[in-house]
């Protein structure tokens, strides 16, 4: 079931295939129509393996929607086309429930901020208000104003119940289990359980992937600055980072200041993900920055057409060349 143990520098990412653009409701319906039909993303993927030798990809368990399932199935079309067994790295969401209820997110993310208001970064709060990828969410600023200022972070009480639904977790795997899969990316969940002093639950997810054959697990997380130093210090036996790195400083908490030392202050592989902060910044700015100034080894990058694939193919290999 696992693939091989080197991490390339690129990795191609899913979430355009998956109808996910950074860019907002209109723009992530044009991608999911498009690739509703398997043979889209079929197009882009056979390219990407042909011409530019991509042999790892970024996805999501086919269990998590219907453009999950197109993505999976053009997959094995490519590979059947290419004879080239892609090595996949599916990013598994934690099914969190706290007091027997999936854990509300705009609650995580007031956890997350009250957490983070205590490492002295000023304009904190501004920060989570004007991400620009935060800010594709529908109602963002005004919902997360909202619950500051009318709701409260999770309690220690509340979270003494918190579980992990396993069964979520199983059905995940058993769509992966004809893959070849490079390593396993528990998500961005990873930060709410390190901020929350719940990293028991980690452990106790590694050791369960590995005890499914899925042995090399990277942890996905968005709050870097404070959540690499607490799993640097515990002592889970995982294998690396995913987490985004972009000149922007998008989605990068605190700040792309406070993310970026703890990143290069790990000895653990980092890859890097939104590089481009969702479109925002041009493809040879983005990967100078990633690869020249951050110091991070690989990177996933997400295309939505043939065309985006050369553009940012391009640009990768004159900033390693």
């Amino acid at each position: 079931m696992s693939g091989e143990n080197v991490v390339p520098r690129v990795i191609l990412g899913c979430q355009p295939f998956i109808g996910e653009s950074y860019q907002g409701p209109e723009r992530n319906r044009v991608y999911a129509e498009r690739f509703r039909d398997f043979r889209n993303v079929a197009d882009v993927l056979e390219r990407a393996v042909v011409r530019y030798r991509v042999s790892a990809l970024a996805a999501v368990p086919a269990s998590v929607s219907s453009l999950a399932v197109s993505f999976m199935k053009a997959v094995k079309v490519v590979e059947r086309r290419t004879s080239v067994f892609l090595s996949l790295t599916p990013c598994l969401s934690i099914p969190l429930r706290v007091k027997g209820k999936p854990v509300d997110d705009y609650r995580r993310w007031l956890t997350y901020y009250e957490h983070e208001k205590h490492t002295d970064q000023t304009g904190l709060l501004e920060k989570y208000l004007t991400d620009p990828i935060l800010l594709t969410r529908p109602n963002w600023r005004e919902n997360f104003m909202e619950t500051v200022e009318h709701s409260s972070p999770y309690t220690s009480e509340e979270l003494n119940t918190l579980t992990v639904d396993y069964g979520k977790i199983d059905v995940a795997l058993e769509s992966l289990k004809e893959n070849r899969i490079l390593f396993t990316e528990p998500g961005s969940e990873t930060d709410f359980l390190a901020a929350t002093g719940k990293v028991e639950e980690l452990w106790r997810l590694i050791e369960y992937l590995r005890g499914r054959g899925f042995k090399k697990v990277f942890l996905g997380v968005h709050h870097a600055g404070t959540t690499i130093p607490i799993l640097e210090e515990s002592r889970l036996n995982f294998d690396g980072y995913v987490t985004p790195v972009n000149r922007l400083g998008a989605m990068m908490f605190p700040s792309r200041e406070k993310a970026l030392q703890s990143i290069k202050s790990t000895g653990k592989t980092v890859v890097a993900i939104k590089p481009m902060a969702g479109g925002r910044i041009p493809p040879r700015e983005a990967f100078r920055y990633v690869f020249k100034e951050s110091g991070v080894q690989s990177t996933m990058v997400g295309v939505a057409s043939r065309e985006e694939l050369d553009i940012d193919m391009k640009a990768i290999e004159d900033t390693l060349h």
